[in-house]
């Protein structure tokens, strides 16, 4: 009996073999046939699921936004309940900031996606869905805590949590040459959180 095919797995294949191509040797190496031969497939099996290159690497951009917003449920499964919400916030972004493997690994393929962003809507788009999806949990996480009193007396809640994430998202191209170790990132959001939050 044929063994049946999971397309959507297959997908998913090529498109972490579109981020260790990125990986090794930059976003403009990229090519139907390197996919193929990272991935170990055919050229044909790579053009049966994208028709163009570009194609495909929009499918790998939507793939990593997935694939990151799984690694950071995963991480926030694994913060001990019941967490107070500065707790949850530093969780969150500390796991968004490239301080281990798989978040510098997925920093690096982002930060190659934004060449291409800048010049075409399409890129653009998904990126900015992204950063505005988290931003808004991240408001309201800080709406409840200035709600609840957990907020320096005269801190704007929707101010800080957005200058919090522009922190940590600046930090992420000085981490990856080595600018700040992952320790001094860390340290800096605290620093931040301190002068958020209440004692």
């Amino acid at each position: 009996m044929p063994k049946k095919v999971d397309h959507e797995e297959r997908r998913r294949a090529l498109a972490e073999a579109v981020f260790a191509v990125i990986g090794e040797r930059g976003i403009e190496a990229v090519s139907v046939r390197d996919v193929a031969r990272q991935a170990e497939v055919s050229l044909g099996t790579v053009q049966h699921y994208f028709a163009t290159k570009h194609e495909m690497l929009l499918f790998a951009l939507g793939h990593l936004r997935d694939r990151i917003g799984r690694r950071l449920a995963t991480e926030m499964a694994l913060l001990p309940q019941p967490a107070t919400r500065r707790a949850t916030v530093r969780h969150t972004l500390r796991a968004t900031m490239p301080i281990d493997d798989p978040s510098r690994h997925e920093a690096v393929v982002t930060i190659a996606f934004f060449s291409y962003a800048t010049v075409d809507p399409a890129y653009a788009r998904l990126l900015h869905d992204s950063y505005t999806r988290i931003l808004a949990v991240l408001r309201g996480w800080f709406a409840e805590a200035d709600a609840a009193g957990e907020l320096r007396p005269g801190v704007d809640a929707a101010t800080e949590a957005t200058s919090l994430y522009v922190l940590t998202q600046g930090l992420v191209g000085p981490l990856l040459i080595g600018t700040f170790t992952p320790e001094e990132a860390v340290g800096l959001l605290d620093g931040a959180l301190d002068r958020i939050f209440a004692t």
